[in-house]
């Protein structure tokens, strides 16, 4: 499965032992994770903002993670999705979420994602603000 950034974040923001981090092992379960490569960019730039070493937490995915390469393939393809998806209605969809819904095509893996945006892929796996709350009631 590949993990989007979102989901990623969820995973470092949650202890182990808590309800968010133990939803998103029950989504993964005993399947192989993977990342795209400049997804780590992404994870960098959210640790910047919120003052969190980087290099611990890229090593950390990294040693949790696959790591897909971009080639060409999956840059066409992803600019492709990403227009797909706009048309779609989808205005915020964009073109890192088509090279990443692209790289977990081309290794034949799903997504998950708290991303909005990827809603309607059948090969995308969305948890939302409902299933969190219904899953972890107050």
């Amino acid at each position: 499965m590949l993990v989007d950034t979102s989901a990623i974040i969820e995973i470092l923001r949650h202890p182990r032992t808590s309800k968010e981090f133990k939803l998103i092992q029950e989504h993964i379960g005993a399947e192989e994770v993977y990342m795209l490569v400049v997804q780590l960019g992404e994870l960098s730039d959210w640790c910047i903002a919120n003052r969190i070493p980087v290099k611990e937490r890229v090593e950390a995915v990294k040693n949790l993670a696959n790591i897909i390469p971009v080639d060409e393939e999956i840059c066409l393809e992803g600019s492709k999705l990403k227009n797909e998806r706009r048309k779609k209605g989808f205005g915020s969809f964009g073109l890192l979420d088509g090279l990443v819904l692209a790289a977990a095509r081309s290794v034949g893996e799903r997504v998950l994602t708290f991303d909005r945006d990827f809603a309607g892929e059948e090969d995308c796996v969305l948890i939302t603000q409902e299933t969190w709350s219904s899953r972890h009631p107050s």
